[in-house]
């Protein structure tokens, strides 16, 4: 595809599973951190009172929750994925060649169906279509 051609197609109502993925990616770094103070607070300020604190339970709260967030994300960008893949595109960077990628949240078309995954050249030049079409949406809007 041409670099200065911007092909685009619609996609499915609702979030897209590029951005549920990164829901599942939030939750995992509010997991991890709830885990990391969670073991610090546990090692210390626990050990020494003998009793859960305010701040223990904060980071007990911020891991359980991250971990649902976590779960509930990635079971959600793998619902997502299939039915994206069943209406001919995906917005996942990696896998599903067989069809063509679209940028999340425009539409544009990234990558052809049956090409392999982006180089960093052609994620570049694809990224100067999406700016391309964003900006004639925004001329076209009056903003």
């Amino acid at each position: 595809m041409p670099s200065d051609e911007i092909e685009r197609r619609e996609l499915l109502a609702g979030h897209s599973a590029n951005w549920w993925s990164g829901v599942s990616l939030g939750g995992g770094a509010l997991w991890l951190v709830g885990s990391i103070g969670g073991v610090i607070c546990g090692l210390t300020i626990v050990r020494i009172n003998q009793r859960l604190d305010p701040v223990t339970i904060g980071f007990l709260a911020l891991f359980a929750l991250g971990l649902a967030v976590l779960v509930f994300g990635d079971r959600m960008a793998a619902f997502k994925a299939k039915k994206e893949v069943a209406a001919g595109y995906t917005t996942m960077a990696q896998g599903h060649y067989e069809v063509e990628r679209r940028h999340s949240p425009t539409g544009v078309v990234m990558r052809q169906a049956g090409q392999p995954n982006l180089t960093r050249s052609e994620w570049e030049s694809a990224m100067v279509r999406v700016r391309a079409f964003e900006g004639s949406r925004g001329k076209e809007h009056g903003s």
